[in-house]
């Protein structure tokens, strides 16, 4: 393709900008620990397993397949930004450069409610644990523990993730190690069980066993909530040693292993539970089925469910925390968000203002949602957990867009069909699908309930709107607007 007439690079910063401390100290192994904590390998296994029977039938490692398969292009789009423009506000710099600064700044500040509407999510379910440990050890639970016990897991994270990342990380990484044990070694002990008994299923693996094709699509629908989250890794460009090689490929590799995993996972449990059994398990009460698949199959060791559900929730929680930190400190550094999140805290080791104000989200949401919820933290889960994907597939679908325009913009000379044109595209697409099927039908076209329906159709629309006024009045305050801040590595490639 022949370049056309230049088109000069964004414009250099009015001033310095803070970046990032204590650069250079991820490597792969690193983003790929923060990446699958936010996936969440065992909080997938424990809330989706069961509810995808339910909806498809056996075939659940083919929804994870199939879901894994649809989410690839967005990936794929994240990945080539990565390597093309590594920073700290990942799509907010993105978009800024790609179309004009002020969509830019709003798709920041979306992507701060997102991640901390993700992170509200993780006190709710260590709460929900906190509540199954309760009872296992013979101590009435309620709405009150599960409140205290998403208030310990926010001090814990704080404590986790107040100074260097490299601790942070090690200690993420050791609870991704214990959870995902955990959930592989039942699914095989059941497989081995099954197998020794002469009952072993492989009704998951063949796609004639969905019970239909709409319930199949809402399996892949709901497995959403699991596996958006390869943008986790982003937002931590600039603390990575050569962001513009290993972000990317940690993005991918965490989207595809996340996905195996629980297609291989999912085939133990549903193998040896069938789909009856799992819908008396998922009606039980219990907060996940998979506490009483392992109570038929473990015994007394059943109790390592909420045991791993502690782990899984704070290693998921001190992940999205920490890239919602380096969200707004991307934001604040170009005084689009109060400067005083620009601000780096003990030892200049983390951006601390910016991490306690997502610490301090996360305590006060989960009481006023769950109150909101009947004061019920399983429905306060559901409703932070929809409010999540809508919010989500917003950024999803502007970097997709961003990944064109980037390319065709800036670097028409060097555009690839398949990852700069046909995968962002298809990204766009299936986005806009998920955002139809999983949100609109139901919650805009026809919902049942205000409080349980309703309400999130009006907060969505009420965060976005809020977006907006945030970047009205950093625009305002922000006078001249030039690069959209600090990278960890200008792009150095040929512009038209």
């Amino acid at each position: 393709m022949s370049a056309g007439p230049p088109v000069p690079e964004p414009a250099s910063p009015p001033d310095p900008v803070p970046a990032l401390p204590d650069r250079n100290k991820l490597g792969l192994t690193g983003l790929i620990a923060l990446g699958i904590a936010y996936m969440g390998l065992a909080l997938a296994a424990y809330f989706c397993f069961g509810i995808m029977e339910g909806l498809a039938g056996p075939v659940v490692p083919l929804a994870f397949l199939a879901v894994t398969a649809a989410m690839l292009p967005t990936a794929a789009s994240y990945a080539v930004m990565n390597a093309r423009r590594p920073s700290a506000g990942s799509a907010f710099t993105w978009l800024w450069e790609a179309t004009v600064p002020w969509l830019g700044v709003w798709l920041g500040w979306i992507l701060v409610i997102t991640y901390i509407v993700g992170a509200a999510l993780q006190p709710v379910m260590f709460g929900l644990f906190f509540n199954s440990f309760l009872n296992v050890v013979g101590v009435h639970a309620g709405t009150l523990t599960a409140l205290c016990g998403s208030a310990v897991a926010v001090l814990a994270t704080a404590f986790l993730t107040r100074r260097d990342i490299r601790i942070s990380v090690r200690a993420i990484g050791i609870f991704i190690c214990i959870e995902a044990s955990f959930v592989a070694l039942l699914s095989v002990y059941i497989v081995i069980t099954q197998g020794l008994r002469g009952r072993l299923s492989w009704q998951p693996l063949i796609p004639g066993h969905a019970t239909s094709w709409p319930g199949f699509v809402n399996a892949v629908l709901f497995a959403v909530l699991s596996i958006a989250a390869f943008d986790v890794v982003a937002p931590v460009a600039e603390e990575t040693k050569v962001p513009r090689s290993v972000v990317p490929k940690a993005t991918i590799i965490v989207t595809v292993a996340a996905g195996a995993y629980w297609a291989v996972t999912s085939f133990g449990i549903v193998s040896g539970v069938p789909a009856a059994t799992m819908a008396s398990y998922v009606s039980s009460g219990q907060f996940t089925p998979i506490y009483l698949v392992a109570e038929h199959y473990l015994g007394a060791a059943k109790i390592m469910v909420p045991l791993t559900g502690f782990t899984a929730s704070l290693a998921a929680l001190s992940a999205v925390s920490i890239a919602a930190s380096r969200q707004l400190f991307a934001l604040a550094r170009r005084h689009m968000a109060p400067r005083a999140f620009a601000a780096t805290g003990p030892c200049d080791a983390v951006p601390w203002s910016t991490h306690l104000l997502v610490l301090a989200c996360c305590a006060v949401l989960p009481v006023v949602i769950t109150l909101y919820q009947n004061a019920s933290p399983l429905l306060a889960f559901a409703w932070i957990g929809q409010t999540y994907v809508f919010l989500i597939l917003i950024p999803y679908t502007l970097t997709c867009c961003a990944n064109i325009i980037y390319h065709f913009r800036y670097h028409a000379a060097q555009v690839r069909w398949l990852t700069n044109l046909a995968l962002p595209a298809a990204g766009i697409v299936i986005n806009c699908y998920i955002f139809y099927r999983n949100f609109l039908v139901t919650f805009v076209f026809h919902p049942t309930s205000f409080k349980f329906q309703t309400s999130i159709t009006v907060a969505c629309f009420t965060l976005v709107a809020c977006a907006a006024i945030a970047t009205a009045v950093g625009s305002g305050r922000h006078r001249r607007q030039g690069a959209p801040d600090g990278t960890a590595g200008q792009d150095p490639g040929p512009r038209r």
